[in-house]
């Protein structure tokens, strides 16, 4: 009877947690380990796949409900750096797993660091190479092609070109860019510079992205015209601003593959039009 209990507390503590993710992009690394009915707390931003709409909301990335995190009693949470302060006080009552996601190998590694935490070894493995094979298969199909000298405006004020944010060349997204045959205009070592419209037009991009998620409801036709203006910039000369909604380009996840397929294609429908 004792050795049953036993056995039974032992099975329960290996195959039930509950887990808390900080962050969108942890969110979507959990289900795609296969862990998502583990989550019992996400934000209000983790709104992929649909199953983490369904799941409790501790507040936003950094406006954490604590009191909420508090009743959730979770085993483990999932964080950034940027959240060691504020969950500090609950590290006696969960164990905290802090990853970091600036550059490319440090979400990779964030998902074998989460596999291990959530004992999905195996599954962080796996996908972590699925990536890396992604990541191989667009960095074949681009190789020996001229790199696209690229600008990607990560945030602005929606209804005009001003306090602009770049994508610098320490970041994620810059490390998917170089994959997919891009080359960064900004050659500067600021993570996400602010610059005005004068840097921009000196730096002369040949393409420009725009991904901030505040375009969302805008129609594409009003945010091209306020670049119309600039055609001293190749990239609005050529017609070579893009539009991205997808939230897979501003998150640090498993879709990150997906992204350097994108990119990789949009470069090749310029070359084709040419």
């Amino acid at each position: 009877m004792v050795i049953s209990c036993l056995l039974f507390i032992v099975s329960a503590s290996l195959f039930s947690q509950k887990v808390v993710s900080l962050a969108p992009g942890i969110t979507e690394i959990v289900f795609a380990l296969g862990k998502g009915s583990s989550l019992v707390g996400v934000t209000k931003f983790c709104d992929y796949p649909d199953a983490a709409q369904k799941i409790k909301k501790v507040g936003g990335f950094l406006d954490i409900n604590m009191e909420m995190l508090v009743t959730l009693a979770p085993d483990i949470i999932l964080a950034y750096p940027e959240h060691s302060e504020k969950i500090a006080q609950l590290q006696l009552q969960a164990k905290t797993v802090t990853v970091r996601h600036g550059r490319l190998s440090e979400l990779l590694q964030s998902i074998v660091d989460i596999g291990r935490a959530l004992r999905s070894n195996n599954e962080a493995m796996r996908l972590v190479s699925d990536i890396q094979r992604k990541f191989r298969d667009v960095s074949s199909r681009v190789k020996g092609k001229r790199k696209v000298r690229t600008l990607i405006v990560a945030g602005r004020n929606s209804d005009e070109l001003k306090n602009m944010y770049i994508v610098g060349n320490k970041d994620f997204i810059n490390d998917i860019l170089e994959i997919a045959g891009g080359v960064n205009a900004y050659e500067g070592d600021i993570n996400y510079p602010s610059i005005s419209l004068e840097s921009l037009i000196f730096l002369k991009p040949d393409f420009i992205f725009e991904i901030s998620a505040h375009y969302e409801g805008i129609p594409e036709e009003k945010i091209f015209d306020l670049w119309e203006p600039y055609k001293m910039i190749p990239a609005v000369a050529n017609r070579r601003i893009r539009i991205i909604k997808g939230s897979h380009w501003l998150r640090p996840g498993p879709r990150v593959g997906l992204i350097a397929e994108e990119l990789a294609g949009i470069f090749a429908n310029r070359e084709s039009s040419q």
